[in-house]
């Protein structure tokens, strides 16, 4: 990384995903699909997390889950609130992303990846899988779809998020 930059010469994605899943029953790892339990942080320069962000709105999921954005760069380790009030998150209270992949129950060693959700029971992120959030999103948050949702996504992205 270059002297008082940002920037890296190079990257390469860490895709060590947490596997949990966040489903409709809460099975098989006991993150139920639930309105208002969960918040969805981003970074508006993170092509990986932009899909979440475009699947949540055209399913009409955000009142069920509300959005964190983290600035559009990130210091030496994690991806930090520094576009909000106190450089801290409003939901979450917590000034880095690190935080809440930290609280997992044996922390948590790989990068700090957006998109993330955090539960907001304990403060964890209780998934990072960008694929997996997304196919969810449509097959398991079903019962707080907008009306019409499914029917609003063009058919050939709308098969692909089920499989």
């Amino acid at each position: 990384m270059a002297e008082n930059s940002y920037v890296e010469d190079s990257f390469v994605r860490d895709t060590r995903y947490i596997p949990e899943r966040i489903t409709a029953d809460g099975e098989p790892d006991g993150f139920i699909a639930e309105a208002d339990r969960y918040r969805l942080v981003v970074s508006r320069a993170c092509p990986w997390a932009h899909r979440t962000v475009i699947v949540r709105r055209l399913l009409g999921l955000e009142d069920a889950i509300s959005m964190g954005i983290a600035g559009p760069v990130h210091d030496a380790d994690s991806w930090t609130f520094d576009l909000d009030p106190g450089q801290v998150d409003p939901v979450l209270g917590i000034p880095k992303l690190k935080d809440a992949y930290e609280a997992r129950p044996n922390g948590y060693k790989p990068g700090v990846t957006v998109p993330a959700i955090v539960d907001l029971r304990n403060g964890q992120v209780a998934t990072n899988d960008f694929k997996q959030i997304t196919q969810d999103f449509a097959t398991e948050w079903v019962d707080f779809h907008r009306e019409g949702a499914l029917i609003s996504i063009p058919k050939r992205c709308a098969l692909r998020l089920m499989k």
